[in-house]
């Protein structure tokens, strides 16, 4: 396969589950604070870019319209969900050959479907658009693409961006708001609510949410089961091109970071990961982003 069509799956996985994330979390967060008058608005806006990675925000920024405007229809930003699904379109026009003609034309409509312009009051049903949008493109590629080196990219992009989210979202949640309100609201935004009330059948905890969502093996957006599922593709992505080890019989850069990482938040106390969580969070990121560069190296830019 050439690298460019390996780059382009990869960034197209990412930004589809980018948009689709990005859309949960705002759609959970924005809706809180338009309903909930005990809370600051003002706050809550800088939470909201917290989350994102969005520092030294002005204070006129700090209302619900400009987050909509800054991190939903914004289409120059491919951190905010209009924008993420204008660059996933983007890399998906250059390697047609190998999307189905059905992926093309629903990643065409979700991105030429987003309102340019967003109101709180009609905010949710632009939150819903985007994340119907993005469930049907990721059917369609489940439904249509062979499980070749193309989907395994695009697979491995998918995964890493929803760990990098998840992590994120952890890391803006206060842990000494043990209330269920903040907890529910933490599971919602995560998309995990109802499985968890499945999973634990009984009344919500903030420390039964976070090992739900960091380690259990079978829900497919907890930390633990991305990072199993991104070892086992990054592993036949490896028998595919003859680089399983090194010469020292060691594993491939990226096998080795996520194996670090998946062992990191298995074989620990769960006690251990919450007593400095914002550094563990920050390095679950730093997890996505050495990956990133390692298949970048290895796949991507070999040459350079």
């Amino acid at each position: 396969m050439l690298s460019r069509i390996a780059d382009a799956m990869f960034w197209i996985g990412r930004y589809v589950e980018r948009a689709d994330q990005t859309a949960r979390i705002l759609g959970v967060s924005l809706q809180s604070i338009t309903e909930d008058a005990s809370l600051d608005p003002v706050d809550s806006c800088a939470g909201v870019y917290g989350i994102f990675g969005v520092t030294d925000v002005p204070a006129e920024d700090l209302t619900v319209q400009r987050v909509l405007e800054r991190l939903v229809t914004d289409r120059a930003n491919p951190s905010c969900v209009a924008g993420a699904l204008q660059a996933a379109r983007e890399n998906a026009r250059g390697v047609r050959e190998a999307l189905s003609t059905e992926v093309w034309e629903s990643l065409n409509t979700a991105t030429l479907g987003m309102p340019r312009v967003v109101r709180p009051s009609r905010m949710h049903g632009a939150f819903q658009f985007a994340k119907d949008r993005c469930a049907m493109v990721n059917g369609l590629l489940d439904a249509s693409m062979t499980r070749d080196e193309a989907w395994l990219f695009l697979r491995v992009g998918q995964l890493l961006e929803r760990v990098d989210m998840l992590a994120r979202n952890l890391q803006a949640h206060d842990l000494s708001d043990t209330s269920d309100a903040a907890t529910v609201l933490l599971l919602r935004s995560c998309s995990a609510h109802e499985a968890y009330i499945r999973s634990y059948r009984g009344r919500v905890r903030v420390s039964g949410a976070i090992e739900f969502l960091l380690l259990d093996s079978i829900f497919p957006r907890s930390a633990a089961y991305c990072l199993s599922e991104i070892d086992e593709a990054l592993e036949t992505l490896a028998k595919l091109h003859g680089n399983s080890f090194d010469r020292l019989g060691t594993a491939e850069p990226g096998r080795r970071i996520v194996g670090r990482a998946l062992a990191s938040l298995r074989f620990r106390q769960l006690e251990d990961i919450t007593e400095d969580f914002e550094d563990e969070m920050e390095q679950l990121q730093r997890v996505t982003g050495a990956v990133t560069r390692s298949l970048g190296t290895t796949y991507f830019h070999p040459a350079a």
